[in-house]
């Protein structure tokens, strides 16, 4: 009996070395996915599209195929003293033209006072008359020589805004994509190829005309007082104003409640394939759900640096200008109420409408650029469909 248990027992240890011998060496081990560590191929398209001017003064983080390094860019360009640093660099070259502009006009201004005495004495009002016209013909000239570089210098942002919107389109649909968001990145080309249309059939052809004729206007009031023409250019100015604002809202609220939408539905038709793929295969659909979370939060992340990288170059590339702006405005309403008080009635009057028409350049700079702004607002804080 002893035998036939000793032998039993011999036969099982061998039996188990041999299962151990034949049976495969198995191992486990969770696939790590996370933050996708390379930058997509169209981020640097984007990057090609920002003007060279912009490029010297971004970090050389940004530049870089590392998702880590594109972040670290970023937080820099976040910080308080580099935005500050970087605009101060920028329109310093403007507060020299601008202090060259008011001292230019300032000359001119006495010289015209100086003049108006002479006249007094004289008692000729044809003299004066003569006088009034020259002075206001040779602060037109200074006025005019000034507006040419700001109007160029706009007109180039209005084109280097309608390159960002283009160069954005194809790393804000990547983006969306790699999310699941696939409706949503219909949705927000739709919406950015309509502004692109709209930015370049009628902002940027109509930016000049609308300029010459309310300087028309200006000088025109300003030769002859007679003429009241300021009610007339007071209200092509609020119009124009006033249809850009139009456009754009309803472009804004185009793209906010499309991209809103598309985003929502693209969520729920991924979160009910995620609940199919759990109950009919409970193992496999439960790995592929925690797989999908750490993807979207790789994706969420690229994301949100791409959308504030791109909201950061947008306000590096806006503010100058509009800095710009708000100083020759500054610069000439200074000059008129200096022409107030040396009695240039004519020179102040024109002086007071060129300042008016660059408000109204800044309310349409400040329109347009809302659009890009909001688009990539909306692609840093868009949560992705697969999460």
């Amino acid at each position: 009996m002893k035998k036939i248990w000793r032998r039993l027992g011999l036969f099982l240890v061998f039996f188990v070395l041999v299962l151990c011998a034949l049976c495969p060496v198995a191992s486990c081990e969770e696939e790590s996915v996370g933050i996708t560590e390379e930058m997509p191929d169209e981020y640097f398209g984007f990057l090609d599209g920002i003007s060279e001017e912009i490029k010297e003064h971004l970090p050389a983080e940004l530049f870089d195929k590392n998702s880590q390094s594109v972040a670290d860019g970023v937080r820099q360009m976040s910080d308080v003293s580099y935005l500050l640093q970087t605009l101060l660099s920028m329109i310093g070259l403007r507060l020299g033209d601008c202090a060259a502009a008011l001292a230019t006009i300032a000359g001119l201004l006495i010289l015209s006072s100086i003049c108006r005495s002479l006249r007094t004495s004289f008692g000729q009002e044809s003299l004066g008359k003569a006088f009034s016209l020259c002075s206001t013909l040779v602060i037109l000239l200074s006025l005019l020589s000034q507006c040419n570089g700001i109007l160029e210098r706009t007109v180039a942002y209005f084109d280097q805004l309608h390159s960002l919107t283009s160069a954005s389109l194809p790393i804000m649909g990547a983006l969306y994509a790699m999310g699941g968001n696939v409706g949503t990145a219909v949705a927000s080309s739709v919406g950015l190829s309509a502004y692109m249309t709209l930015l370049e059939a009628f902002v940027s052809k109509s930016i000049l005309p609308f300029c010459g004729f309310c300087m028309a206007f200006a000088l025109l009031g300003a030769i002859d007082p007679s003429l009241r023409l300021g009610s007339l250019s007071g209200t092509l100015k609020k119009n124009y104003t006033t249809a850009l604002a139009f456009l754009m809202m309803l472009l804004l609220a185009m793209l906010g409640a499309q991209t809103t939408l598309a985003a929502r539905s693209d969520t729920l038709a991924m979160r009910s394939a995620k609940f199919a793929a759990g109950n009919l295969i409970p193992v496999v659909g439960g790995s592929v759900s925690e797989l999908l979370r750490s993807v979207s939060a790789g994706v969420s992340y690229l994301r949100g640096t791409v959308g504030i990288c791109g909201v950061l170059i947008l306000l590096l590339t806006l503010l100058p200008t509009l800095i710009e702006l708000l100083l020759f405005r500054l610069t000439w309403q200074i000059a008129a109420s200096l022409a107030d008080m040396l009695g240039c009635e004519s020179e102040r009057r024109l002086l007071d409408e060129f300042a008016s028409l660059l408000g109204f350049l800044i309310a349409a700079v400040s329109i347009c650029s809302s659009v890009l702004l909001l688009s990539m607002t909306l692609l840093a804080h868009c949560a992705s469909a697969i999460g």
